[in-house]
């Protein structure tokens, strides 16, 4: 048997070889981190966004039970409506395709809840309207008779408790839909 002679050219290929499978290796566990982290923080986005969402109905039952037999305008409620839609905002500019599937999952029926939650109460705002047919201003005087208060404290009610499910099952690591739909 003849001993073969290693050549540079050989030792090359075998250190060029080695240096990529490293890049490479290295270059993977960088991106799962990146992910790692991106879902880490894409939780810590919904999950401040149902605290600030909580926070901004807490608000509206406030103005709403201060004014009852009293005046309101709907401009002492369109702030916390703006901050909420900001508030959705923040959730769609989530880049859903970076996420595992567990947190899209998350992601898609948080924004549904946190939309519906909006639509619900703008749906009660204009129970507490005079005349639907006027456009809105924030000038609009809104009934504050102590029936449509509580019917309005009640429909804040109802979002604030879709929000506070949300916001405990993201603190707790739930997955959303199999806390609230099975």
């Amino acid at each position: 048997m003849s001993k073969k002679e290693i050549t540079w050219s050989q030792v090359v290929t075998w250190l060029l070889t080695i240096i990529a499978v490293v890049i490479s290796a290295s270059s993977g566990i960088y991106q799962w981190n990146q992910s790692k982290r991106y879902s880490q923080n894409t939780h810590q986005i919904l999950f401040n966004s149902a605290k600030l969402a909580e926070y901004d109905i807490d608000l509206l039952i406030k103005k709403a039970n201060e004014a009852e037999n009293n005046h309101l305008e709907y401009g002492q409620l369109k702030f916390q409506i703006d901050s909420l839609n900001q508030n959705l905002e923040t959730i769609k500019s989530v880049n859903v395709t970076s996420l595992p599937k567990d947190d899209t999952m998350n992601y898609q029926v948080y924004r549904q809840d946190l939309n519906s939650v909006i639509y619900l109460i703008n749906s009660y705002i204009d129970g507490l309207r005079e005349d639907l047919n006027k456009n809105l201003t924030e000038w609009e005087l809104l009934n504050t008779s102590k029936k449509r208060i509580e019917h309005f404290v009640d429909g804040m009610v109802t979002a604030q408790n879709v929000i506070k499910r949300d916001k405990t099952s993201l603190k707790s690591k739930i997955n959303l839909y199999d806390a609230n739909y099975k």
